[in-house]
C-alpha cells in the first residue's frame, strides 16, 4: 500500500516545530503563497510520494493542473528533465577542461 503524503497549509501563525515533527517519519509537503516544498530528513533517501501525490505536487503545465496533466505528458517531461540534466552534465565536463 503506498505511503500517504501529509499536506499542511503554512500561514503567518503557523510554527515550524508540529511540521517537523511530522516529517520526522515520513515526507510532508508543506504549501504557502500557491507554492509547495517538500521538508524531509536530511540524509532520506526513500521517497514517499505515490502517483497521486506526485500529479498533485505539479503546479501546472501550460496552464493545467497536475489532475488535467496526462500520463504521457507526465512521462515526456521527466524524460526531458533527464536529457537536460545528462546535457548540463556533459556541459560542466567540458567546461572543467
Amino acid at each position: 500500500m503506498a505511503t500517504e503524503v501529509t499536506r499542511i497549509k503554512v500561514n503567518k501563525d503557523t510554527h515550524i516545530e508540529p511540521i517537523l515533527e511530522a516529517a520526522r517519519d515520513k515526507a510532508v509537503i508543506i504549501e504557502m503563497n500557491g507554492l509547495a516544498y517538500r521538508v524531509n530528513p536530511v540524509g532520506d533517501t526513500s521517497s514517499p510520494f505515490t502517483a497521486e501525490s506526485a500529479y498533485a505536487s505539479i503546479k501546472t503545465v501550460d496552464g493545467r493542473s497536475g489532475a488535467e496533466v496526462s500520463n504521457e505528458e507526465i512521462e515526456d517531461a521527466i524524460r526531458q528533465a533527464n536529457e537536460d540534466s545528462a546535457q548540463h552534465i556533459v556541459e560542466q565536463a567540458k567546461d572543467s577542461r
